[in-house]
Order: structure tokens, then sequence, then C-alpha cells
């Protein structure tokens, strides 16, 4: 039996990363900090390592670890320069450190990453043929900066990381992107921007975890950054419906294109102003909804074995089953 060390193991991947590797019978070390909100591993049988990445040094990493999936960081399209230099490069630097100096007998590390770093706003995006560029968010600034780092140290010193770029990854136990969509439903508002009708690089997250346990056991691929999506997408505007119809409202007016991008452009004008002001709508926001954004996933079939579950309507519906569930809960809280 294999044993994976996950972290982030709390959030929204870590915890599906945590289930998909337990119910296909890896041993799991789940690397969580001390003051985390553990409730997405209820009833999951995995050992707990506490710890915070930006003090690797003090984790008592568990004897002869040989596979990780390094899963956290912060997401965020708002977040500041510095505040993703700490919690996205200066984490993974830390973390690299205390493998090596360990002496654990790695055999694979899987970093999460982002298809961002290959750009958006494109059909087919990979290396070759990027999109367009996402550097004005330090998300994706400093993504890019640990992609660097971790294939720098794979060329130099035989680092045997594998890069996993997800797209928009969706799912149960998504705080961040699902659950406040799903509550902008339930408030009524207009989600769906012009005709809709654009493609977006929808990952599910049962995907993810699909290319992860492929990542660590597929021989010969080290040093290597594969993309992950699902390989039928859907548009934003079947998203956004099947978020609507599952909180049970129904959008009746659609927001012009342009007007969409004004109201960004106002909502940026105003954070400028007030730092503190956090604006629903921005410019990456407003072009992500309103352009196509596909990724070319052929390397990642062809070098993995990578045979995605393209069934988005019944992955929506968990998505909102799973979000009313959460609301059940926190109501009796």
């Amino acid at each position: 039996m294999s044993r994976v060390l996950v972290t982030g193991a709390n959030g929204f991947v870590g915890s599906n990363l945590c289930r998909w590797f337990r119910e296909r019978g890896w041993e799991v070390d789940a690397l969580v900090r001390e003051t985390s909100d553990l409730r997405f591993l209820d009833g999951l049988d995995v050992r707990l390592i506490k710890g915070d990445l930006r003090f690797a040094d003090r984790i008592d990493l568990p004897a002869g670890t040989t596979y990780v999936v390094h899963a956290a960081a912060l997401v965020s399209d708002t977040a500041g320069d510095e505040d993703c230099a700490r919690n996205i490069f200066d984490a993974t630097r830390s973390l690299v450190r205390r493998l090596r100096e360990s002496g654990a007998p790695l055999q694979r590390f899987v970093y999460v990453s982002t298809a961002l770093t290959l750009g958006f706003g494109r059909r087919d995006i990979s290396e070759e043929r990027p999109g367009r560029s996402a550097v004005f968010l330090p998300y994706v600034r400093h993504k890019i900066r640990t992609e660097c780092e971790l294939r720098d140290l794979h060329a130099q010193g035989g680092f045997p990381v594998v890069i996993l770029r997800p797209g928009d990854v969706y799912g149960p136990n998504d705080r961040i992107s699902c659950a406040r969509m799903l509550a902008g439903c339930e408030q009524g508002l207009p989600l769906v921007a012009g005709h809709g009708r654009w493609r977006f690089g929808y990952c599910h997250i049962g995907n993810l975890c699909r290319a992860a346990e492929l990542a660590l056991v597929t021989p010969g691929i080290e040093g290597r950054a594969y993309t992950v999506t699902n390989a039928v997408l859907p548009t934003w505007k079947e998203l956004f419906n099947a978020f609507q119809r599952g909180v049970g409202k129904k959008q009746k007016v659609y927001v012009p294109v342009l007007l969409a991008r004004a109201l960004a452009a106002a909502a940026g004008a105003v954070a400028a102003v007030f730092p503190r002001f956090e604006p629903t709508l921005n410019y990456y926001r407003v072009r992500r909804v309103t352009s196509e954004t596909t990724y070319d996933i052929s390397g990642t079939i062809a070098d993995l074995g990578y045979r995605p579950d393209d069934d988005y309507e019944r992955q929506f519906a968990e998505i909102v089953a799973w979000y009313r569930k959460e609301k059940a809960r926190d109501g009796l809280a």
C-alpha cells in the first residue's frame, strides 16, 4: 500500500485529494495548520500532520515520505503581491527545503499550479500557443515563479517534480468560487453576461484528483507540466443556469458585455481610492466570463493516460447538493 503526503489537506482541493486517495487504498498523511477547520476531513481515515509551511523546518515529517501532492496555496485573483509571494512561492520553497534536509526518499513531488500560467482568452492554449497573459495577477506571477524554481531544481539536481496546471477547478467543498456564485444566484444577481456561450477551462475536482494520482505513479515524467481540464467543456451560461436552477432561481435580465466591463472599471476605480473595498466585479472576472478559454490537454491524455469524467451536468448537481447541505449544517450550528 502506497503512502502520500497531501498539503493543504483541509481545503477544497486538499480534502478532495485525501478522499480520492483513501478510496483507492492509499495511506494519507494530511498536512494542516494547527488552527485549520477540519470539517472536510470528517470521517476520513487520514493521519493529521500539524504545521505551517511558512515554518516548514518545524514540521515533523513522517519517516519515509516518498510521495507528496502539494496543494496548499493562497488562491485569489485579488490578493496582493506580498501575500502571494509568502503563501505560494515562499511556502513551496520552504517545504522543498524541509523535504530535502529530512533525507526523505522522495520519488515524486506533484505541484498543483494553475492553467493561468499559460494565459486565458484563447482556444487550445498550450506552452507553444499561450493565451492572453494573466501576469497582472500577483497570484499568477508567483505560480509562474514557483514553477520555474521547481523546474530548475529538477534540471540541476533531479528533483522529482511533476507540475499540474488545472483550469477552473469546481466541485464540492469549494467555498471560494462555487459557494459564492451559488450565494449570488440566491440573491438574484444576474451572473450571465452577454450571450454566455463562451466555453471555459472547466476542471471538475474529481478529474484533478485523477490526474494527481496518475502524476504520482506514471514513470519517466519528472520535470514536465500537464494541463488538466474536462475534455468536454461547458459554457458559462450552462454553469450559471445549472446553479440558478439548483437554488430555485431564474435569470430574467442579461447584462450586456460593455455594461459589465464598465461596472468592473468603476469598481476598480473605487478600490484604488479605498483599498479596503473588495469589489465583486473586476477586469479579470469580466474578461473570463466574456471570452472563450480552452486548454490543450492532449499531452496529459497521451503521457498520463488521463481519461476525464465529462458528465458536467451531474457534476454541477453534486456541487449544488453540497452547497445546500453546507447551508443546512451551518444553520444548525
